[in-house]
């Protein structure tokens, strides 16, 4: 990664996404405080809503807004067409705004269609991996039709932080397929992910339309975290254009406290939809989103076993370290099948014990120092000496480590390790493209193309799978019996 890559990263992580103090010009912002009296309102507030103006700020709600206001207890609440505007009826969203302050967000009313129950459209469970996939697929294809998007896709995101396009529906031929396409992990910076997590859907009706500020008394800038209208990121709206997309609306699919994946639909042209859908989707991802924790649940509850049978038989075999050396091909043997790896360290207080393509002394006493530098018990690479330079040279490639306790006094540490593999990953466009710096409005900018781009990884190893961190954590159970 270059330096003006490392810089665009950085500059998104540092955009505060829900500090923009303005907001998408389709609907219409009031924020008021716990007292009902109006703190900051969108510019063209009364466009939407003649009853308030800039001039507002200050005042108190109408009645009209204040009896829905006294009905908010901290949740989202959504009051479908609510009130008669301006332009015509409007639904009525309430979002928090940090402690203390309620966004009254006002949006155009869109007619409902028919819908089905959420529980009708997808499978009561999920069995095996071909389930799941057909389940995927199932749910893309639904929304598809559903929302008329020219696209729909389940974009999954992987270890590495990259995104890979798992299931696609695409309207148009010409449009192209993302499917099994990957996009780096800068794409979604995780300031933007961790906003996917306390949000059920994300909606952007038009990235051409300029947003609008808010307008208070005291410059103050409002969290806008939960609400419905923030405005769209500069570089996110660059993104949108060169991918060709005008209007998106994406749903997130996470884990206990991460970001699994997204559902998002796209288009070329500006698309608003009703809130009855993007609710009905929401239920529809939610159950999904139940499916495969059952799933993921099931599997993890099969790998433990499986995992705990064979600790008990290496266990029952070891009665202290002096008889590891005995047995240490038969475990470092199952070890490189479990982790389909070449080869195996393991290091102890007494003793260094390799089998297989395993890592040369000097790189195990480097990596037992970087270790004991990390917080993390476990530390995984597919470019073992791009991320850790000291090592400087190596025939591994790839290495999975884990030291068993991060107290100070002696435990045992193990590495898995990878041969390097020549294998290719198809990219949406290429990632390390040079960013653009033609555009004074836009210093930085996300690539230009999307177009399927081919890298051919000589240095890598094959990467390792997503239960990986999982397995070394339960090994920590057989490491604590030396």
């Amino acid at each position: 990664m270059n330096t003006s890559q490392r810089g665009f990263i950085a500059a998104c992580e540092r955009e505060q996404l829900h500090l923009s103090g303005a907001i998408q010009a389709y609907g219409a912002m009031i924020i008021a405080n716990q007292h009902g009296q109006i703190t900051h309102v969108s510019e063209q507030v009364g466009e939407f809503y003649p009853e308030i103006s800039i001039k507002s700020v200050g005042h108190g709600l109408p009645d009209e807004l204040w009896n829905l206001f006294r009905q908010f207890e901290g949740q989202t609440l959504w009051f479908s067409d609510e009130i008669l505007g301006a332009q015509g009826e409007l639904d009525v969203v309430l979002n928090p705004v940090g402690q203390e302050q309620v966004a009254i967000e006002l949006l155009p009313s869109h007619p409902s269609p028919n819908l089905r129950s959420a529980l009708s459209v997808l499978p009561k469970s999920i069995m095996d991996n071909e389930g799941l996939k057909a389940c995927r697929q199932k749910l893309v294809d639904y929304i598809a039709e559903l929302t008329g998007f020219e696209r729909t896709i389940y974009y999954h995101f992987l270890p590495s932080g990259d995104g890979e396009v798992l299931a696609e529906s695409c309207s148009r031929s010409h449009l192209g397929s993302y499917l099994q396409l990957r996009f780096p992990a800068n794409d979604i910076p995780q300031i933007a992910r961790s906003l996917y997590l306390k949000n059920p859907w994300r909606c952007i009706f038009d990235a051409k339309t300029e947003s609008v500020s808010l307008v208070s008394r005291d410059d103050s800038v409002p969290d806008l975290t939960h609400a419905v209208l923030r405005s769209v990121s500069p570089v996110h709206i660059h993104y949108m254009n060169n991918m060709g997309v005008r209007s998106s609306v994406s749903w997130s699919i996470a884990g206990k406290d991460d970001l699994l994946a997204l559902l998002s639909i796209h288009d070329s042209q500006a698309k608003q939809l009703p809130f009855s859908l993007l609710d009905h989707i929401n239920e529809l991802v939610e159950r999904y989103n139940f499916l495969l924790r059952e799933y993921r649940t099931q599997q993890r509850m099969n790998l433990h076993d499986r995992l705990q049978s064979q600790f008990n038989y290496f266990a029952d075999r070891f009665g202290n370290l002096s008889d590891a050396e005995n047995l240490w091909e038969e475990l470092a043997t199952w070890l490189m099948d479990e982790f389909n790896a070449d080869g195996v360290v393991l290091q102890t207080p007494l003793q260094r014990l390799r089998f297989g393509a395993a890592l040369e002394d000097h790189a195990v006493d480097i990596l037992v120092r970087f270790m004991k530098t990390q917080d993390d018990l476990v530390w995984v690479t597919d470019n073992f000496l791009e991320d850790l330079p000291a090592v400087e040279l190596s025939q591994v490639a790839g290495v999975a480590a884990l030291r068993s306790s991060n107290q100070a006094e002696h435990h045992a540490q193990l590495f898995l390790c990878r041969n390097a593999e020549l294998y290719q990953v198809a990219w949406g466009g290429r990632p390390d493209k040079p960013l653009e710096t033609d555009n004074p409005d836009m210093p930085i900018s996300p690539r230009r193309s999307f177009e399927k781009w081919i890298e051919t990884r000589h240095s890598f190893s094959a990467p390792w799978d997503e239960n990986t961190r999982i397995k070394l954590m339960k090994m920590r159970l057989l490491l604590n019996e030396f």
